[in-house]
């Protein structure tokens, strides 16, 4: 649909130029008639509107069209005649007498912008009667032909608006693209500079550059300042061609041939030479004519193939201007040869502003773009500054509990040390002493402070996961213990899920819990069996079950022991609970699959 839309509207900008034609004033007398006089003084009767190439002569004498009109009277108020085109200077004449010289019209003319004119006839050359209005057209050495529209007389008021509509298409329009044309070349040049790596803003500084120089003559060049200069502005057309053509490639991401340049001004040196040694021939420029038609068609092709083939979108926005251009160099090629009657109006000057309108349209689209990619590549950036940032903390972090970590394995080991080499030897010596003496209750309470100092070693020196390893432990200085009593262990601890999270804080928790149970299966069964099982629970957690076949469990008040272990339960997250069953006292022990840090440790 969009593609349609923009099919159709480029095909009726291209068309309805000439199915349209600007209104003519109302109410003011037409003159279409008129009489020809060309250089050679040779009179031909003509209609209006009326074109003619001139001779090529060394002279450029001035052509001439000479129209009567037949006033009853002579009007009381002023009458004005309005010259709708002209794209020569022109000079006007009534009954004889000059009041319109060449200095003081059509100072914007040129070869390919037409000039509008009015200007009040003077009342005291007017008669009753037969009246001679004489237009003289300035002739240049300029192959372009000679063109002169019909002309009207009437009041101001008559003619001021269609002479306003005019001005506006033939000056006011031209001088917008010009100053748009001056604006944009600056803006190419400037990005150039920041960006000479981008093909696009190179060659469309120098396309800018060319066609300010050659447009700007071509619209302005029949004033006496400019017009001699017109042969060497034309030099510039082919290297424009060149950069017309470069441009195009260049939209579409394809890089111009290197010949472009060299040939560009290859050329435009040896026309500018054959032009300071006397006129470009007719051949040569109806050559660099030619030249610049088939550069307009060349860049169209090439954007309409990139278009329709790849999609891209700068080819599909400039697609419309190049066409247009292409479109309006072609038919004013013809109005240019075949001088057809019904006028001489040239539109290759007025697609220049829908380019320079699309070119912005483009380079504000790659902008954006080029924005858009920078605010990604920001917020990339940001994402990437930021994972690094959490990264270095992460790392930060672990560094820091890695240290702290080694710092209390350190203390750790010399605490372990001090109280395997210090303590547990002076509570060996007591034991040994009291067998010597045999006193028991010393004994017993030594062994017992020994076993839980060893405990405590024992816990010091385990790492994470290493539950399994407390465990052990736990039982090999349980055995002995049991065995002297005559007390069986059935001890089982395979399904035990793995459990993180494991410190010496925590490991002794379980311990002590573990001790506190089978002390009780000790003193109050008293048991004949212990059996101890290590599994997973049906809620996911790692479960120790402790059961004994000694007295059946009776909650009593006042025990200090199942209350210690019920705090180190709740500090370690878990669950405990404590049944009879038909033959004796079953513990259960549930414990998260990884363990809290106790708070003691996190303060250490």
């Amino acid at each position: 649909m969009g593609w349609t839309a923009a099919i159709l509207l480029t095909l009726a900008v291209a068309i309805v130029p000439d199915l349209l034609t600007v209104s003519e004033p109302d109410g003011a007398l037409l003159l279409n008639r008129a009489t020809f006089v060309d250089e050679d003084s040779v009179s031909t009767e003509v209609t209006l509107p009326h074109a003619t190439f001139r001779k090529l002569r060394e002279n450029y004498n001035p052509v001439r069209y000479l129209i009567h009109v037949d006033l009853p009277a002579v009007p009381e108020g002023n009458l004005f005649l309005f010259i709708p085109s002209a794209n020569r200077r022109i000079a006007l004449l009534l009954n004889g007498d000059k009041f319109i010289g060449f200095e003081s019209s059509g100072f914007w003319t040129g070869p390919l912008v037409p000039s509008a004119t009015m200007v009040r006839l003077p009342h005291a050359a007017l008669t009753a009667g037969r009246n001679t209005i004489a237009v003289e057209v300035e002739n240049t050495n300029f192959v372009m032909p000679i063109y002169l529209s019909e002309i009207y007389i009437g009041p101001e008021s008559v003619l001021a608006p269609a002479f306003k509509r005019r001005v506006f298409f033939a000056v006011e329009l031209k001088m917008m693209t010009v100053m748009a044309n001056l604006v944009l070349t600056l803006g190419a040049f400037f990005a150039y500079f920041c960006r000479p790596h981008d093909r696009l803003f190179a060659w469309l500084a120098g396309l800018m550059c060319f066609t300010l120089i050659t447009s700007n003559f071509f619209i302005f060049g029949f004033h006496p300042a400019l017009r001699n200069t017109l042969m060497f502005t034309t030099c510039f057309v082919p290297a424009a061609s060149l950069m017309w053509v470069g441009v195009a490639l260049a939209i579409v991401d394809r890089q111009p041939p290197r010949f472009f340049r060299t040939t560009a001004l290859a050329v435009t040196c040896v026309t500018l030479l054959i032009v300071s040694f006397g006129d470009l021939p007719q051949p040569v420029i109806f050559g660099i004519s030619s030249t610049w038609i088939a550069a307009q068609i060349v860049a169209t092709v090439i954007l309409a193939w990139s278009a329709f083939r790849d999609g891209g979108a700068d080819a599909r926005l400039m697609l419309p201007p190049y066409f247009l251009q292409a479109w309006f160099a072609v038919r004013d090629a013809y109005v240019f040869s075949t001088k057809p009657a019904h006028g001489f109006d040239l539109l290759s000057p007025y697609a220049r502003p829908l380019f320079l309108l699309f070119v912005t349209a483009v380079l504000l689209r790659r902008m954006s773009a080029s924005l858009d990619g920078l605010d990604r590549s920001n917020e990339t950036l940001t994402a990437k500054l930021a994972a690094q940032q959490a990264e270095l903390a992460e790392f930060h972090r672990h560094d820091r509990l890695e240290a702290t970590r080694l710092t209390r394995e350190r203390e750790r080991q010399r605490l372990t040390y001090d109280l395997h080499d210090g303590l547990s030897g002076h509570l060996a010596s007591i034991i040994a002493l009291s067998e010597k003496s045999h006193d028991k209750p010393i004994e017993e309470a030594a062994r017992d402070a020994l076993s839980d100092l060893r405990l405590v070693i024992y816990s010091l020196d385990l790492g994470d996961r290493e539950l399994p390893v407390a465990l052990a432990n736990f039982r090999d200085r349980l055995v002995p213990q049991l065995k002297r009593l005559g007390i069986t262990l059935d001890w089982s601890i395979a399904g035990l899920p793995e459990v993180s999270g494991v410190t010496p804080g925590n490991a002794l928790a379980v311990l002590r819990i573990l001790q506190e149970a089978i002390n009780n299966a000790l003193k109050h069964g008293p048991a004949s069996r212990i059996v101890i099982r290590g599994e997973s629970s049906a809620d996911g957690m790692a479960q120790i079950t402790i059961e004994n076949d000694g007295r059946a469990y009776v909650e009593t008040i006042g025990g200090h022991g199942l209350r210690n272990m019920r705090r180190r339960t709740e500090q370690l997250q878990g669950k405990l609970t404590v049944e009879a069953v038909a033959h004796g006292t079953k513990l259960t022990l549930l414990l998260p699959l990884e363990l809290p840090v106790l708070e003691d440790e996190e303060t250490a």
